[in-house]
């Protein structure tokens, strides 16, 4: 699984903290602050972050649209707008630029977050639908669809799947790696489940089928807002 870098370029502190505190109840941990043009390029060629949240205004009315067309030629992440800004030339002008969303202060939580499941899809589109795995000197692919959870023992994993179990050498870091986050979650040192398939959960474990596997304490909450957002 990916982690996702986030950019808040935003002039106003209280505003950006706001932000980075929804980001990180998203469970996004990797999130970066702007404050002026000059601070946020550095950051962009610092970081190269996969998606940036921008204020069109900034300390001036056009930096914004500034960092816009820069990221534009240059071909970088996708962007979205954040502003409170009513001035209809400028608004035009942030039309005409790549940005993937635009959304008016004050931010809504909901809001951002859809505006941001937007934008990450469109970055990364996924290239395939199946975990590729050696098994016996073969290639088999395994549906997402299919795999139900990932055990981990020591230098290997177990996928369990809707009507196998497959054991390959492999670690359960590559797995996290080679599988998509938005279906998938680690949700203990020894397992990774596909969040489609949990049937229910309590405060010590998830569960699916017939199988009770353990949750640690510190992705309890990402497992409850995941299930709040899916309501």
């Amino acid at each position: 699984m990916r982690t996702i870098k986030i950019l808040i370029i935003e002039d106003e502190v209280l505003i950006s903290e706001l932000i980075k505190n929804y980001l990180v109840s998203f469970g996004f941990s990797h999130v970066y602050l702007a404050h002026t043009k000059k601070q946020s390029i550095e950051i962009i060629d610092l970081v190269n972050p996969d998606l940036i949240l921008l204020d069109l205004h900034l300390q001036q009315p056009k930096d914004g649209l500034d960092i816009a067309k820069m990221i534009d030629e240059r071909g970088g992440p996708p962007y979205i707008f954040i502003t409170a800004n009513a001035d209809m030339l400028i608004i035009q002008e942030a039309i005409n630029t790549k940005a993937t969303s635009y959304i008016t202060k004050p931010v809504k939580k909901t809001d951002l977050f859809a505006a941001i499941q937007i934008a990450l899809k469109l970055k990364f589109k996924p290239e395939t639908s199946f975990l590729l795995i050696k098994e016996n000197n073969t290639n088999l692919k395994l549906d997402f669809d299919e795999i139900l959870y990932i055990e981990g023992s020591s230098n290997y994993i177990n996928i369990f799947t809707k009507t196998q179990k497959v054991v390959t050498r492999q670690s359960l870091e590559w797995a996290e790696l080679e599988l998509p986050e938005n279906l998938f979650m680690r949700i203990h040192r020894s397992y990774i489940i596909n969040l489609r398939a949990v049937q229910r959960t309590n405060s010590k474990s998830v569960f699916i089928r017939d199988m009770e596997i353990p949750i640690s304490r510190v992705n309890v909450s990402k497992m409850t807002d995941y299930l709040k957002k899916k309501k």
